[in-house]
């Protein structure tokens, strides 16, 4: 491949020395080529890419420009799926840059111990994805049937004589509003447990704070590893979790399968 006169080096992950090569319209950021380094059983998934661009000093000035950013976070992103879709890949992230191949040959041979036991724990498994939402005005009107608490006093309402009535549908309304907490705490809670039952390794997601005048809320955001031959049950598991939630103001989201970035460090096992 030619080479970037004053370069340095960008890494987007870790592959076994077996890994196939990446085909030659495959590009990274700013359309550099992508090779592999090759250091014992290990390999980089690398570009060369220009020192004026990439340097601390270009870098920090470019950082608050999300346009710029996230161009080369899709490209980042793009290398890493085709390297995943075809052999394990340990994901490294945004912008890990080393200033010349001896510095990044270095750190393989370094932490090749740690990066074999990742790459042999990530073998025939992909992590997929799972959104939890609490659309508000359904989840309202829905509650009822979640909560057998509001249950029970819907039942006490329909047999109460009129004055009482009034008093038990004031209080149910305000029931209302601590049961939609509650619930959703617990729908979050039990869609985690049903999918990570069919799964390797789970692992939640932070949750971003959430305008007061926002229609869709996020409950739960979660990572899923997933061995091939579970992915079928995993699956189901989803339909399942989806199908019962249906109609209640609840609904999931279902997506990858990604890169293992939530799973490729010795602290997930």
């Amino acid at each position: 491949m030619n080479r970037i006169v004053n370069s340095l080096i960008y890494m987007y992950g870790i592959v076994s020395a077996d890994a196939p090569d990446p085909p030659g319209e495959l590009a990274g950021l700013d359309g550099c080529p992508i090779e592999l380094v090759r250091v014992g059983d290990l390999a980089a998934i690398v570009s060369e890419v220009p020192h004026e661009l990439y340097s601390d000093t270009a870098l920090n000035g470019r950082l608050n420009d999300l346009a710029w950013v996230g161009e080369r976070g899709l490209a980042h992103e793009g290398v890493l799926d085709w390297f995943s879709e075809h052999t394990p890949t340990i994901p490294l992230s945004l912008f890990s840059l080393h200033t010349s191949r001896e510095r990044l040959q270095s750190r393989i041979a370094a932490e090749s111990f740690d990066f074999l036991r990742i790459l042999e724990r990530l073998r025939g498994k992909k992590e997929w994805g799972i959104k939890l939402w609490r659309k508000d005005a359904e989840a309202r009107e829905g509650i009822d049937r979640l909560s057998p608490s509001l249950q029970e006093l819907a039942k006490q309402i329909e047999a109460a004589p009129e004055g009482r009535r009034f008093l038990l549908e004031r209080k149910r309304e305000s029931m209302r509003v601590e049961e939609l907490r509650a619930v959703s705490k617990r729908v979050a809670h039990d869609v985690f447990a049903a999918l990570r039952a069919h799964a390797d390794a789970g692992a939640t997601v932070p949750l971003p704070g959430t305008p007061s005048s926002v229609e869709r809320v996020p409950l739960l955001h979660a990572a899923f590893l997933v061995h091939e031959a579970s992915f079928g049950g995993f699956q189901q598991a989803v339909t399942n979790e989806a199908g019962r939630l249906a109609g209640s103001g609840f609904e999931l989201e279902f997506t990858g399968p990604w890169p293992p970035y939530h799973f490729s460090s010795l602290d997930d096992e």
